[in-house]
């Protein structure tokens, strides 16, 4: 099992968790869901000596990508997503940058598909093709560190938003259920906005699944 930390930065309006996944090993890290506030962001990895390696982005919300290209170009990272969202990224529509008063988009560099294993940090990762808080939202779920990203598909005690475009609500719940609740209890989930919790406690108190 890697040594892998966890820092998370609440940045942007909003305010949306971003998160810095990193081998204290290596001191490699990839950031998940950069959002609004680059220079916090870019303090906090110079503090750390962490060198990013990829970005990935669990949705393509306006809330969650502020940060993708100042990061591309301050140290050439790739950005990754799942294949389904490509169009939400790169839609001033769809990513409500529009709607916000600030539009702009993000170029994804690669995809993922549902269920792929990536090598990274020193250990595996499983995307979870979760949509319904958009049409291709994803979860990034690390098994033996035994930590799930879930982006605004779960969160402590609820569920993501289903009233945008491309929202889906029994999508949504039908990804919650046959994709996260089919992980341990003692996963460790990290949401997007919000507290941290864990799979058992989700599967015995969030209402929206019960």
């Amino acid at each position: 099992m890697a040594n892998l930390r966890v820092d998370c930065l609440e940045l942007g309006m909003l305010p949306t968790n971003t998160y810095i996944l990193w081998n204290a090993d290596t001191r490699d890290c990839i950031v998940i869901d950069p959002s609004d506030g680059f220079g916090r962001l870019d303090e906090r990895l110079k503090e750390k000596d962490l060198h990013p390696v990829a970005v990935y982005i669990t949705h393509g919300h306006d809330d969650h990508i502020g940060s993708v290209n100042d990061l591309k170009r301050a140290y050439g990272t790739l950005v990754y997503i799942m294949k389904e969202e490509e169009e939400f990224a790169e839609s001033v529509q769809y990513n409500l940058s529009l709607s916000f008063g600030h539009p702009r988009v993000i170029e994804p560099d690669m995809f993922f598909i549902d269920g792929q294993e990536v090598h990274v940090l020193g250990t595996v990762m499983k995307t979870l093709l979760t949509p319904g808080h958009t049409v291709g939202g994803g979860c990034f779920y690390f098994p033996e560190e035994k930590m799930v990203f879930t982006g605004d598909t779960l969160f402590c005690e609820s569920v993501g938003r289903s009233d945008f475009p491309g929202g889906n609500g029994r999508q949504l719940i039908a990804s919650v259920k046959e994709k996260l609740m089919t992980l341990p209890d003692d996963v460790v989930v990290y949401p997007g906005h919000g507290p941290l919790t864990t799979i058992g406690h989700e599967r015995k108190y969030n209402f929206f699944l019960n």
